[in-house]
């Protein structure tokens, strides 16, 4: 990322270097990665790698937000919390549901999705 790109404005910048970078630069980088740090103890690249699948899923960036940059909205006024809000008997539940692209709040949306259903 350039200097000075943060917050909203690094994020679609992040999803075109994502969408426009070759198969190829992926596959030369992962496997340079894995000899360097696997080689040592006798991992081959070339043998102890059938394939790479590489998913381009810009969608999959979670903003995070950064109060340094973002606003602080009251509670229940911040964009994750609005996108989230039942509609009917559809709860949603992702990790951008928790504003950050972790596992565990993918879970725990899921969990609050799901509770939300039950207390309707």
């Amino acid at each position: 990322m350039p200097a000075g790109f943060i917050g909203t404005r690094s994020a679609p910048r992040g999803r075109g270097d994502l969408l426009s970078t070759p198969f190829d630069t992926f596959e030369r980088s992962i496997r340079d990665q894995f000899a360097r740090v696997l080689g040592e103890g006798g991992f081959d690249p070339a043998n102890d790698i059938t394939a790479i699948t590489v998913n381009r899923w810009p969608h999959g960036y979670a903003y995070e937000y950064n109060y340094l940059f973002d606003p602080e909205w009251p509670k229940g006024e911040s964009p994750c919390e609005i996108g989230r809000k039942r509609f009917g008997r559809i709860a949603i539940a992702n990790s951008d549901a928790g504003a950050a692209a972790y596992t565990d709040q993918a879970m725990d949306q899921a969990w609050r999705a799901v509770e939300e259903l039950h207390t309707a």
